[in-house]
């Protein structure tokens, strides 16, 4: 949009400083995922062709294995993935994978499936800790050790009972994440760049292809809310906070 304004190319630094490519680098991969499940969703509905399907999804699959950089000197991830597949589909077929969709539903779609990965991967990691820290306090029912407050030595207590008070916080982290795992698995493809479309599509089919539990059903709401995005930040900075309070606890007593 911005270069159709303009009669002569951008410079490098103008273009670098515009395209998100590099930062978009995280999540062209769940855009690749998206635009598949949309165009399977497409020829289900026979919006296009089996044989435009047979291309782009072609097309899609061989974009897996791509670096994608700023040297392109597309303005995002969206943008440059589209071009590659008309490139590789011809402008015939390539050219109606964007049918029915906007960049404003695939930025929430990408930004919910990366975020939903990351909840995966904390959550896996947050279990396999609380299962040492349980592990090691099994072994030391009856180890002895002081307990602080105010950085000072204050009663005598167990060891075990000392592990099983972090893994009871990182216990209450894993439940905040889960919680909002709920509200970030919500599919926001087919809401369009803010009313929806006109065009017979099936959100429902695109939302179970990619793992979604359920729609973010008011197109308004798919495309312009990024609540999800700071209840994750907020449920990740107490976290943190936790953790460096355990990293602190293991200095003074260990």
């Amino acid at each position: 949009m911005y270069r159709s304004r303009l009669d002569t190319d951008l410079s490098d630094i103008t273009l670098d400083y515009v395209s998100s490519i590099n930062d978009d680098s995280q999540i062209a991969l769940y855009d690749i995922l998206g635009s598949q499940a949309h165009t399977l969703m497409l020829h289900q509905q026979d919006i296009i062709t089996k044989n435009d399907a047979k291309k782009i999804l072609s097309a899609l699959e061989s974009l897996k294995k791509e670096k994608f950089d700023s040297s392109s000197g597309a303005e995002d991830i969206h943008e440059l993935i589209e071009s590659l597949v008309i490139k590789k589909a011809g402008m015939a077929s390539g050219g109606k994978m964007h049918t029915a969709r906007s960049r404003n539903d695939q930025v929430v779609l990408d930004i919910r499936m990366k975020i939903r990965d990351d909840i995966n991967i904390i959550c896996s990691c947050l279990l396999d800790t609380i299962e040492a820290l349980i592990s090691v306090a099994r072994n030391h029912q009856k180890t002895i050790m002081p307990l602080y407050t105010h950085l000072q030595q204050a009663q005598a207590g167990l060891f075990s009972h000392y592990l099983i008070a972090h893994a009871d916080v990182l216990s209450r982290d894993f439940q905040r994440l889960y919680q909002t795992f709920d509200r970030v698995n919500q599919s926001p493809l087919g809401a369009g760049p803010v009313g929806g479309t006109s065009i017979p599509i099936d959100r429902e089919v695109t939302a179970n292809l990619l793992g979604f539990d359920e729609l973010v059903e008011n197109s308004i709401d798919a495309t312009s809310t990024r609540d999800f995005v700071a209840e994750y930040v907020s449920v990740l900075a107490i976290l943190m906070t936790n953790l460096s309070k355990i990293a602190e606890d293991f200095v003074i007593h260990l």
